[in-house]
């Protein structure tokens, strides 16, 4: 199993004890659990407008089949711990969701899944890696501020990145709490 290519093309990239690599079939419902135990922590973050009820499961499999998957799985139980959505939007690759369960959390799996994702998109020559994340809140916007990712202003973002920005705002949040960042390659 350890020699299987998408766990050979991350190797390296995680802390001690974990490991990269892409989804595995039947996945699905443990990456959701993933999602909603890391939205809780934007609910005590004061992104309350999270507090309602999770998207069912056949919404999540229909968003996760539209994009690249990557686990950031537990050497020890087999189980993920976490998760990154990367999307191919042509010069630019696009970071629609990075999720690790607070279990796992501040031990660089968010650092390292951003990792994978960005060798995915050098991998296929994009320019850039973009995302769109609450502004204020300290381990989104900042988090990525120190991985290299720059802010857009509102007022220079294309059509097309305005527009991915809205529909990735959450129902009930304001989109002026939410910046698009980038970082290029």
């Amino acid at each position: 199993m350890a020699d299987e290519p998408g766990r050979r093309a991350f190797k390296g990239l995680a802390p001690k004890g974990y490991r990269i690599r892409v989804m595995e079939p039947g996945e699905a419902p443990e990456l959701l659990a993933i999602e909603r135990a890391a939205n809780a922590l934007l609910v005590a973050a004061g992104r309350s407008e999270l507090a309602g009820e999770p998207p069912p499961l056949g919404a999540f499999v229909e968003r996760i089949l539209a994009h690249d998957v990557f686990v950031a799985e537990n050497k020890a139980s087999g189980a993920p711990a976490g998760f990154a959505l990367g999307r191919d939007l042509g010069d630019l690759y696009w970071l629609a969701e990075l999720s690790v369960h607070p279990a796992h959390g501040r031990r660089g799996l968010g650092t390292a899944l951003l990792a994978a994702v960005r060798a995915r998109a050098e991998w296929f020559f994009h320019r850039a890696l973009g995302l769109s994340t609450y502004a204020e809140v300290p381990f989104n916007a900042p988090f990525y501020e120190a991985r290299g990712f720059v802010r857009v202003l509102r007022k220079d973002l294309p059509p097309f990145l305005l527009e991915r920005l809205l529909s990735e705002t959450p129902t009930g949040a304001l989109p002026e709490d939410r910046t698009v960042m980038v970082r290029w390659l």
